[in-house]
């Protein structure tokens, strides 16, 4: 008996051991598993979207043109398809149909005739199924995006339009001005200046990300501008980074300026582009190598000397708590233009303000005087507003990250987070200038003759005070106080569909442009007017005769330890009674567009 009950016992022993062997050997097997599964899940659920995975199909027609154009000169237009999230649709089939519409150049009358040559009816060819990057699809077919050559040979503001079988809309162009342009500095090109690859923090090797600025946003210019401290530690990607720069400038084509970005979080952040064929390596720009605004200013003189280059340092999302803008250590000869918006949306107020609009992200916990780009106007720097993207999706000049298509599998790959916080569209901005050349387009940025817009559209602006445009000084001098301003804006409007924070440029059924608009003239820092329009072509003229006042930004100041200081941010003690305007006044316009869309343009000062 003793010997069974042994020996049954011996054997649920061994039961015991062998079943606890089997549960050890699978769980190690699914342990193992799981050290590959959970971590794919993890990313699926915050790295795909099968919208964006799978939906290419049209929604929309953009079209681009050049907003400048010689008369009798023929011009290239470009037609393309995007999808829900602002991509190239690879499946888009219809057929267009082209007009114009035409405005005489003086009056803005609607002209009945327009002698021009117009590309015939057209049939886009494309895919089955759809793409993520469809103008990487080199197959022959259109894919999303056709070219025309058109030729216009009449005077005046014009538009084309295109009728589109597939989603059963017409749809509007950029306007276009076409005369004999003999004056200097009449040419209007579009570019974005500050943007990144996947050499610091963003998506896409340069040559992808500059084929994309000139072929597909229809970019004249572009900087490709990125973290110098990122670089720092990767082995000879500031080389990479100047060759591919120098190869994809075109004189006459598309136009590059080295650049990059110092990323200082003390006193902000300097995009800084450069005139020439030289990028500054040594050292390299990083608040590792170049710790301080002075050794900036230092470095920058260095370089500028040496070389005989021009350089520009562009503050930007000067309102972000983070990265807070210290105005007090900026150095005029170099920061001489101010970014306004980009995919951080707009620091022209601080958010807060009752004129943001738009908003931007992370601003402090509370309201914080002087580091909106109007409190440095206020303090009595003078800068030109400018915008751009700061994109990191890869897609300079039209940034996708405020649509969907920020999702970490859309092309081209990215290993950083940075294209998912970044709600806002991304800006352009325009310049007045000779010619599409490096020297040309620099001058005009470092001359201030620009304009800008917040997305991707592309207005012409024109804003003058007693003739004097933005740019060259942006001043008008006149004999006393009281002396008459005569205000002068000319706006013809984008008529492409808008894009907005979080939102894809969308149609409906039988879109329309809106044209419905305001124009905002903001004198110190406030709404001094504020005009209504309804029409894609405005022209105003008004008259200000107020006591020129000027404005000052002391009472603003905060006192730390018997020291004055811009804001609780600021390390820098100044006296307050230096941060005015001595003075004078200052004008700027932001045109606020009921369809969303925004553009700048100014200041410019008035002095007696």
């Amino acid at each position: 008996i003793l010997k069974r009950k042994n020996k049954k016992i011996s054997e649920i022993r061994e039961y015991i051991f062998l079943s606890w062997s089997n549960v050890q050997i699978k769980y190690r097997k699914l342990t193992k598993v799981s050290v590959i599964i959970f971590p794919l899940i993890s990313w699926s659920s915050v790295s795909i979207d099968l919208g964006v995975l799978f939906d290419n199909q049209a929604r929309l027609l953009w079209i681009h043109a050049p907003s400048t154009i010689q008369i009798n000169e023929s011009f290239e237009i470009t037609i393309e398809a995007w999808d829900a999230f602002e991509r190239l649709s690879a499946t888009y089939t219809g057929t267009v149909n082209f007009s114009v519409r035409s405005y005489n150049i003086t009056n803005y009358v609607m002209l009945n005739h327009t002698e021009a040559l117009i590309p015939d009816t057209y049939t886009f060819t494309g895919q089955l199924l759809g793409s993520d990057q469809a103008y990487s699809i080199m197959d022959g077919k259109d894919n999303g995006i056709h070219r025309f050559s058109m030729r216009i040979n009449t005077t005046g503001i014009h538009y084309i339009l295109v009728s589109d079988s597939y989603t059963k809309n017409t749809y509007v162009s950029n306007p276009i001005i076409i005369k004999n342009f003999t004056q200097p500095n009449s040419m209007i090109y579009w570019g974005d200046i500050h943007t990144h690859s996947h050499l610091s923090d963003g998506s896409g090797w340069p040559d992808e990300h500059f084929y994309y600025a000139e072929k597909i946003a229809c970019l004249d210019y572009n900087s490709l501008t990125d973290h110098g401290e990122i670089m720092l530690f990767s082995l000879g990607s500031i080389d990479y980074l100047e060759i591919s720069t120098n190869q994809a400038n075109k004189p006459n084509k598309f136009v590059t300026f080295h650049g990059v970005e110092w990323t200082n979080v003390d006193t902000g952040h300097y995009v800084c582009i450069f005139s020439k064929d030289r990028l500054l390596k040594a050292p390299m720009l990083s608040y590792m190598t170049v710790p301080t605004t002075d050794s900036l200013w230092k470095t920058l003189d260095n370089f500028t000397n040496n070389t005989n280059c021009q350089a520009l340092a562009l503050p930007h999302h000067t309102t972000k708590k983070s990265y807070i803008q210290d105005w007090t250590q900026i150095n005029p000869k170099y920061v001489r233009v101010a970014e306004v918006t980009s995919v951080h949306g707009e620091c022209l107020f601080e958010p807060r303000h009752e004129l943001s609009y738009r908003g931007a992200i992370d601003p402090p916990p509370i309201y914080t005087h002087g580091s909106s780009v109007i409190d440095a106007f206020s303090m009595g720097f003078r800068m030109t507003m400018y915008s751009s993207s700061d994109e990191h999706d890869g897609h300079p000049g039209h940034s996708l990250s405020h649509t969907r298509a920020y999702i970490g599998h859309q092309r081209p790959f990215s290993l950083w987070h940075t294209r998912n916080e970044h709600p806002y569209p991304g800006g352009i901005t325009a310049v007045f200038a000779n010619n599409l050349t490096r020297s040309s387009i620099f001058d005009a940025l470092y001359n201030g003759r620009i304009f800008s817009t917040a997305d991707h559209g592309r207005p012409i602006i024109r804003f003058q005070i007693n003739n004097i445009s933005v740019g060259d000084g942006s001043t008008v001098i006149v004999s006393n106080q009281t002396s008459e301003r005569e205000i002068s804006i000319f706006l013809a409007q984008d008529g492409a569909p808008v894009a907005s924070k979080s939102n894809s440029a969308s149609v409906y059924h039988n879109w329309i442009p809106n044209w419905n608009a305001s124009i905002e003239i903001i004198k110190n820092g406030a709404i001094w007017k504020t005009v209504k329009i309804s029409k894609s072509i405005t022209n105003i003229s008004i008259i200000d005769n107020k006591t020129i006042t000027g404005v000052s930004f002391e009472n603003y100041c905060i006192e730390r330890d018997g020291k004055s200081y811009i804001n609780r941010y600021s390390n820098n003690p100044i006296d307050p009674s230096t941060l005015n305007t001595q003075g004078f006044d200052y004008y700027l316009i932001r045109v606020v567009g009921d369809n969303g869309r925004t553009s700048y343009s100014g200041p410019i000062w008035v002095e007696y």
